[in-house]
This record gives structure tokens, sequence and C-alpha cells, in this order.
């Protein structure tokens, strides 16, 4: 017998059943995500699909699924701390205007690296920065910054829980060995094709160690190149070092 076609009420709260089941442990493969909300695995993958069109959900390419970058791009403007953040400005901008490039901050929010403040470039052709813009933690130079000093047990965790092969893991802890020792992180095209970015981990002292941040410059590739980027090291790291100093009284 086939199965009764919900009304539209009951399908947005089948839909929010499935984006609380989503948060509350992911990546998730269809099976257990559709015992989870007690829903046929035909109607899960359905929604489902609406989701990852919507980018509110992301699937794997072991399967999982797991939440896209729309549900936190949704829940940007009303992160805690915005304020917090906003405080900082007056140094963000100081690196934006010395580098003309877009200048963000990000915070590590579980396995992911949240946008939470950051000043746009003035040119016509910029990195846009919006507030909530979401990215796995093994990704990208902001997530990577981050990721690399994080303590090695915490660290090794983020990676048991990402869905990496043997040999790409590998490769992924060499390179945040050759960041830790550099100092910096840079990618190109990791999260939005034809930008490329540098980062530094905003490195807080004492109890406020919790707040695992990064500040990065990004721009289009054809203006802000690798060489470019790493000719702005010394500034981004006094920026970054500013910025811890400024965060630890703030949290004091």
């Amino acid at each position: 017998m086939a199965e009764a076609k919900p009304s539209g009420a009951e399908t947005a709260r089948r839909t929010l059943r499935l984006l609380e089941a989503l948060a509350a442990r992911q990546p998730i493969k269809l099976d257990p995500l559709a015992g989870a909300v007690g829903l046929t695995k035909s109607t899960t993958y359905r929604l489902l699909r609406v989701l990852q069109e919507e980018r509110y959900a992301e699937r794997l390419d072991s399967g999982g699924y797991r939440l896209g970058p729309a549900f936190f791009g949704l829940a940007g403007p009303s992160l805690p701390g915005t304020h917090f953040y906003e405080s900082a400005a007056p140094i963000v901008r100081d690196l934006a205007a010395a580098t003309e490039e877009t200048v963000t901050l990000h915070r590590r929010v579980g396995d992911l690296s949240i946008l939470v403040h950051g000043v746009e470039s003035g040119h016509a052709l910029r990195q846009v920065a919006r507030v909530g813009e979401a990215c796995p933690l093994t990704r990208g130079c902001s997530a990577l910054a981050i990721l690399a000093y994080l303590s090695e047990e915490d660290a090794g965790a983020v990676l048991a829980r990402t869905d990496l092969g043997a040999e790409a893991r590998a490769a992924l802890e060499t390179r945040l060995a050759a960041i830790r020792g550099d100092g910096y992180a840079f990618s190109h095209a990791e999260n939005h094709p034809g930008v490329a970015g540098i980062s530094a981990p905003i490195r807080l002292p004492g109890a406020a160690r919790n707040l695992e941040m990064s500040m990065s410059v990004s721009g289009p590739d054809f203006r802000w190149t690798r060489d470019r980027a790493e000719s702005f090291r010394p500034r981004l790291a006094a920026s970054a070092d500013a910025l811890a100093r400024h965060f630890a009284a703030a949290t004091a």
C-alpha cells in the first residue's frame, strides 16, 4: 500500500526532525537517519534531496550526510558573540586596508570552521564575507590554521570523524605539520573556485584557549597570488597576535 501523501504542515515537521537528527549525529547514513526520524527510507531520501539542493545538507562520498553551509549561514546573523567579534573590527580593517583584499575571522564550532566577522575588499571583483558560512576543519586555509594548532588528541578526533582514506589522511597530517612549522596556511580554490587565501591562527593564552580561531586574507587568484599573499605574512602574523591580545583581554 502506497504511503499517504503528507500535508504541507506534516512535510515541514518531517524536514525539521530530519535537520535535528543531522545536527545530533553527523555524518550519518541513510538507514540510521530514517530510523532516527521514524520515516521510510524513500521519504527520508526525498526530503534529503531537497535539503541538498538548497544546501542545508551535504552528502559525503562515503554515503553519509551532514548539515550543509546554508544551515549555518541562516544562523549567522544571530551567532552568539557577534558584538564580541565586531569589537575587533579596527584590527581587521587595518589589515584589509593594507592588503586591499577581504579579511575574515573564523571560529571552530565542532568539526567546522565558521566565518564570524569580515571586512570586504573595495575591489569590484572580491571575495565576499558571508557571516555564518561554514566549511569542514579539514579544508581551506582558514580551517586548517585552526586544526593545525589543536591538541594532538583533539585534532586526531576530528580526523577520525572525517570521511578520509588512509592516503588522504596521511597527506593532510603532513600538511598540518608544515602549517605548524611555517606558522600559516595557504590554500587555492579549496572552498571557492578561483579564490586564494592565507591564514594565521589566533592563539589565545590561558583560560581563553577554548576560543579556537584564525584570521584570513583572501581574494581572486589572478590578483591575490601566492607570492603576494606570502609577502604579507609578517603583517598577518602581527594582526593575529594583536587579535589574540584583544580577545584575551575581552575574556579576562
